[in-house]
């Protein structure tokens, strides 16, 4: 038996029967976009195809999810995790203050490789907000990802595969001895694809926004920010 441990509590996994499924991302069956939906919906952990690498996905407001995917990362409580979103319904319950840039930049470039900062709505876990308040969003536009939030329905965290400090693995044999039977599903895609490049994080909490991390789409976002007097 499993167990975890966070701020001196002792808890064991969910009571899920482990699964895996090898699928296709691009053309997912409604069977697997169902199971994983079911998984998040009733507080499980999901491994999980990204847009970039693979992830770790949980119910963002399910505490105890939230809990467990820290302390199966070994993930430093002061700092925050990422949302994935389907869509812009679920802004307003998420963040406190939504600047109107933000907007204008998930017009242009949602969905996409590009995450945006915002201020965290108090109704957030801290383990979402982290120690700076803020929450990081992205619209991801891989199918799956896109029909397993709208089959939730609701937005889900995700966060890199890999034990925290570590660089992620580079094999699924290498995700498999690190998180195999600790998730409650692993939705297996391949093989993962080293050459591709992070998401590019801008930060709409300052003003000007400011690119903390250039990755996918960093040119066109730089280009964009200038030209509408933003930076």
């Amino acid at each position: 038996m499993l167990f975890y441990h966070l701020k001196g509590f002792r808890f064991q996994v969910s009571s899920f029967r482990f699964q895996a499924v090898y699928f296709d991302p691009a053309s997912p069956t409604r069977e697997v976009i169902e199971k994983a939906a079911q998984v998040i919906r009733q507080g499980g952990i999901v491994l999980h195809p990204s847009d970039t690498i693979y992830g770790l996905g949980c119910d963002p407001f399910n505490e105890r999810a939230l809990q467990r995917l820290f302390a199966m990362k070994g993930r430093s409580e002061h700092k925050g995790v990422l949302l994935l979103l389907a869509d812009l319904s679920w802004i307003k319950s998420i963040s406190a203050n939504i600047p109107e840039v933000f907007y204008e930049l998930a017009e242009a470039f949602w969905p996409g490789p590009v995450t945006f900062l915002l201020e965290g709505g108090s109704e957030l876990s801290p383990l979402i907000r982290g120690e700076d308040d803020k929450v990081g969003l992205r619209w991801p536009d891989r199918p799956f990802l896109q029909l397993w939030m709208k089959a939730i329905p609701g937005p889900v965290i995700s966060t890199s595969a890999n034990r925290s400090g570590q660089p992620p693995p580079e094999m699924v044999q290498d995700l498999k001895r690190l998180f195999y039977h600790q998730v409650d599903l692993f939705l297996e895609s391949g093989e993962i694809n080293q050459d591709v490049q992070p998401s590019t994080v801008v930060d709409l909490t300052t003003n000007p926004p400011r690119i903390v991390r250039e990755g996918q789409a960093a040119e066109q976002v730089r280009r964009f920010l200038n030209q509408a007097g933003r930076s």
